[in-house]
């Protein structure tokens, strides 16, 4: 299994993708966390609208760096982690690489195994530089507004960090399913956006005014990840939040679900490998 994971890890290393990905997101949650919303602070009149001013840079200070960062996953950071997940196990599709890597090592479900530690290890990888991106992010607004430099508490940075790895290596799994299912990379992320992007969203909106659809929010990995995020104090869309960030559920329940989408990715994807000729 060693072996394995270190085939998986120099894999990983050896293809784009994942660095495009990853640096790609660490991007977005900089520049749509913070560079945006202090955009927006910037324009809103001093007098006017003092109160939102005042509301919105605290959540752009180093107390709530975490908060923010995090507040990013439940929509646009799954949407990429699932990405990430495709690109994992679908290369394998389109490089035309899986008989060669099925043929050493380890068995069938060995190897989906090494593949989803080694992509749970990018993610950790990914999650913390987007969080150290957002801390030094805060630092300079707070430098540029002259504001004091007050840190969060470091079991709170590790709780939110904690979550967003939790968050992440659930829509990682499922996009891992789904090049499986699919065998390849465009129709799984084809099929994976417009799921996650498309439907949850409307299934989420229409069980607000539809009480029947209740039950069906309460397994959507969107709405867990959201649940597990406003556990955390983010705030949600309605209340000047990130969008996505909604209290659906408790944190427990969330958690339960996002484990039964990493148990059931992992699960369905090794079977597949395994009863399916590759060749």
């Amino acid at each position: 299994m060693r072996h394995a994971m270190a085939a998986e890890a120099l894999l990983l290393r050896k293809r784009l993708a994942p660095f495009v990905v990853g640096g790609g997101w660490v991007v977005m949650v900089v520049g749509f966390g913070f560079g945006v919303p202090y955009i927006v602070y910037a324009t809103l009149d001093p007098v006017k609208q003092a109160a939102d001013r005042a509301e919105l840079l605290a959540t752009l200070l180093p107390a709530a760096a975490h908060t923010t960062a995090a507040g990013s996953y439940p929509l646009f950071g799954g949407a990429i982690m699932l990405i990430l997940g495709v690109l994992i196990t679908g290369s394998e599709y389109r490089w035309g690489t899986w008989p060669a890597r099925l043929s050493q090592g380890p068995g069938r479900a060995g190897v989906v195994l090494a593949k989803v530690l080694v992509g749970t290890a990018a993610v950790v990888l990914i999650a913390t530089a987007a969080l150290a991106a957002s801390l030094v992010a805060s630092i300079v607004v707070a430098s540029v507004e002259g504001r004091s430099l007050t840190w969060p508490a470091a079991s709170a940075i590790a709780t939110a960090l904690g979550a967003t790895v939790f968050i992440s290596v659930a829509w990682m799994s499922v996009g891992a399913a789904l090049a499986v299912i699919f065998r390849g990379v465009g129709a799984a992320l084809g099929a994976g956006l417009l799921w996650t992007l498309g439907l949850e969203n409307a299934l989420s909106g229409l069980a607000g005014v539809v009480p029947a659809l209740e039950p069906v929010r309460a397994i959507l990995l969107g709405p867990a990840s959201g649940s597990l995020v406003a556990a955390l104090g983010v705030p949600s869309l309605s209340e000047g939040g990130a969008v996505g960030v909604a209290a659906y559920m408790s944190a427990p329940a969330a958690c339960a679900v996002l484990s039964g989408y990493i148990v059931a990715g992992v699960a369905l994807a090794t079977v597949l490998i395994r009863r399916r000729d590759i060749t």
